[in-house]
């Protein structure tokens, strides 16, 4: 059964915490969903504060006892923010983080990051959706509180330009932080559409790498890789710029 509502919900909720003042909803949205889809970039030595949006389904279809039925969603209430660093904290619109359809509400992520927390951080959210469904034609509904837990949020933290670990764009625009990284994550921003990318270690053998994007910045991520040096070339139509990584 594909949970229609966890992977709404649960992700929008991936990224919203607060220190002492909470988000406004944003009543022009009718469509169900998370609004945007991915957390604003957090920046050392600068207050982080980013809001989710989020307006949930009506009902879904589930399985009980091998019945197909419809389940009408009465709630769906974030219990956790799972992998958010220190000095994060969230809070929700409305104050006990419980969403239905009826109205639009909001999680707002806040925190002050500071320089040795540059990096990815993946976020994963925990959630109870309660929900009520006829299962058979006469007796009071089914009451079917759900916990699951999602992914695929990431919270970026980059340096502010201060930083050791930020390198700046002063070759062909090219960034890539953090870098020495210590998790084997690095972030590439271009201001010209790439090429190609190739890793290699300091014999010119080939790395293997995953590569994602998100929003205008590339993540890198070597991290089964031995610690160690290694060559980053970056193609950019006929020209190809080399810089030297550190895992």
């Amino acid at each position: 059964m594909k949970k229609i509502y966890a992977t709404l919900i649960l992700l929008g909720i991936t990224v919203s915490p607060i220190f002492g003042q909470v988000c406004s909803p944003d009543n022009s949205i009718t469509k169900s969903g998370v609004y945007p889809d991915q957390p604003d970039t957090a920046y050392a030595n600068q207050s982080y504060n980013f809001s989710f949006q989020i307006l949930s389904i009506k009902d879904t279809a589930v399985v009980y006892l091998g019945q197909n039925v419809t389940a009408d969603i009465d709630s769906v209430t974030v219990d956790a923010v799972i992998g958010l660093p220190d000095n994060f904290e969230f809070a929700c619109n409305p104050s006990q983080c419980s969403f239905t359809h009826k109205a639009v509400g909001c999680i707002n992520l806040n925190g002050n990051p500071t320089p040795d927390q540059v990096g990815v951080y993946d976020l994963k959210i925990a959630t109870t959706a309660y929900a009520s469904a006829q299962v058979l034609p006469v007796g009071p509904p089914l009451k079917l509180p759900v916990a699951d837990t999602t992914d695929g949020y990431q919270l970026v933290i980059k340096g502010d330009g201060s930083a050791s670990v930020f390198e700046t764009a002063s070759e062909n625009g090219v960034n890539v932080y953090p870098n020495p990284s210590s998790n084997g994550i690095f972030m590439l921003q271009t201001s010209t559409p790439l090429t190609s990318l190739e890793i290699t270690d300091i014999l010119g053998k080939e790395v293997n790498f995953s590569k994602r994007t998100l929003n205008d910045t590339i993540m890198l991520t070597i991290s089964d890789s031995p610690k160690g040096l290694y060559i980053l070339k970056i193609t950019i139509g006929d020209k190809q710029i080399v810089k030297r990584i550190i895992h």
